[in-house]
This record gives C-alpha cells, sequence and structure tokens, in this order.
C-alpha cells in the first residue's frame, strides 16, 4: 500500500514560482503608492534653516533656556521655529520657511541677537574680573611698599617693643601679599580661560523628502503583501478542489 505523503511548504513554494510575477507587480504598486504618498505629508516648510552657537563660558541661565531665549530672540520668525539646548555650551536653532532668502534672513537675525547678548553677559565677567585683578595689583604694590617700610623700620630701631611690633606687621604684610599675588594670578587665568561665544555653523538647505524611504518600505511591505495574498489564493483554490472531491 503506497502511503500519500503531503509536502505543503513544496508545494506553496512551487505555487508561489508559479505566480512568480505577482512578486514584482504587488511590490511595485505598493512603492508607487508609498512615494506617491510621501508627497502628500505635510512639511514645515520647503527650507530649513539651522544653526548652532557656542555658549562659551556663559552659563546664564537665562541666556541657554529655550524657553526664554525663543521669546526674546525669536519674535520675528514667521514660520515654525525649535530652539534646543541639548548641552550647558550649546544652543541649536531650526527655522522652517517657504522661501530661502527668508529662512536665511530670520535666521541670521536670530544669530546676531542671541551673539549679542551671550557676548555681553561675557563682556560684563570679563570687565568685573579685570577690575578685580587690577585691585589686587594695586594691593599687591601697597603691600610691597609697607614691608620695605617696615624692614627700614627694623634696621632703624634698637627698641624692642618696636622690633616685636614691626616683625608682626611685617610677618602679616608678607602673608598678604602672598594670598593676593595668588589671586591675582588666579584671577588673571581665569580671564585667559573665560571662553568667548561664537557662531559654530549656519546653513539653509530644502526640508528632506523621504519619497525614497516610503518607496524601499512600501517594497517591503509589498513582498509581504504579495505572499499573504498568494497564500489566501492558494489556500481557496485548495479549499475548492476539495469541496469538489
Amino acid at each position: 500500500m503506497t502511503q500519500n505523503k503531503t509536502y505543503r511548504l513544496y508545494d506553496s513554494l512551487e505555487f508561489f514560482w508559479k505566480k512568480k510575477v505577482w512578486f514584482i507587480i504587488i511590490p511595485v504598486i505598493v512603492a508607487l503608492l508609498g512615494y506617491v504618498g510621501s508627497m502628500f505629508i505635510p512639511k514645515d516648510g520647503e527650507y530649513v534653516g539651522k544653526s548652532t552657537i557656542f555658549t562659551g563660558s556663559v552659563k546664564l541661565e537665562a541666556l541657554t533656556n529655550p524657553e526664554h531665549i525663543m521669546t526674546k530672540y525669536g519674535k520675528h520668525f514667521t514660520g515654525k521655529a525649535e530652539i534646543f539646548v541639548p548641552t550647558r555650551s550649546y544652543i541649536k536653532a531650526e527655522v522652517y520657511g517657504d522661501n530661502e532668502e527668508q529662512v536665511t534672513k530670520e535666521l541670521t537675525l536670530f544669530n546676531d541677537q542671541l551673539l549679542a547678548g551671550l557676548m555681553e553677559q561675557h563682556d560684563k565677567v570679563i570687565d568685573g574680573t579685570q577690575t578685580y585683578a587690577l585691585a589686587q595689583s594695586a594691593r599687591i604694590q601697597t603691600l610691597q611698599q609697607g614691608i620695605e617700610s617696615y624692614k627700614k623700620a627694623l634696621a632703624n630701631t634698637d627698641n624692642l617693643t618696636e622690633i616685636n611690633n614691626y616683625t608682626l606687621l611685617l610677618s602679616d604684610a608678607e602673608l598678604n601679599l602672598t594670598n593676593a599675588m595668588a589671586t591675582e594670578q588666579r584671577v588673571r587665568n581665569d580671564i585667559i580661560s573665560y571662553e568667548k561665544p561664537g557662531l559654530a555653523n549656519t546653513y539653509v538647505v530644502k526640508t528632506k523628502s523621504y519619497g525614497l524611504e516610503a518607496a524601499v518600505a512600501g517594497l517591503i511591505l509589498g513582498i509581504l503583501f504579495a505572499i499573504f495574498i498568494l497564500s489566501l489564493w492558494k489556500y481557496i483554490l485548495e479549499a475548492r478542489g476539495s469541496k469538489r472531491a
């Protein structure tokens, strides 16, 4: 007695091979639909302008807060605009519009105004630090003059009480001189290391079209859809054949 065996996978592959043209037709149709559909996805504008501003050593909260920045420097934007603060040292802006010249103009104005605000704060810190450094420099000169006068006074007296007093004054002045010189050096190092804000980059480009991505996604989806359709087709044919038998 011969035993009948069924090879469902082989039968399916054989059926798919006979209908292989549908693996071209269906994916191509779905890919085209995906590409055409991507054209109708609303965009924020035909052009997008992007800029990155380095804040340097300025860490003022008001100048690194996206909402505050938009309120103070972004009122002139006519299209969609977004401000990002990815780190404490960088501010990123994205500006959208349908006119390249308009987007460039608005982004440039934003960059200039924000940089002016950052530089104003930068200059305030530098000016204040330099004033403090000059005050320390003047104090150093005063202490040095005092030390010289104490040394002369010590050399010109034999009075034990005066010697003790001048010695204490000299010791205190030398200690203050050492501290003042260290402070002045630290402050001047702070001025040297205090980084200036600057424009890292800025550019305007056409907004990206997702037609290619949509077509590829449609192609993959179309292959899966073709497998489903052909599997259903094969099942219906087998079901009809079974009923007739």
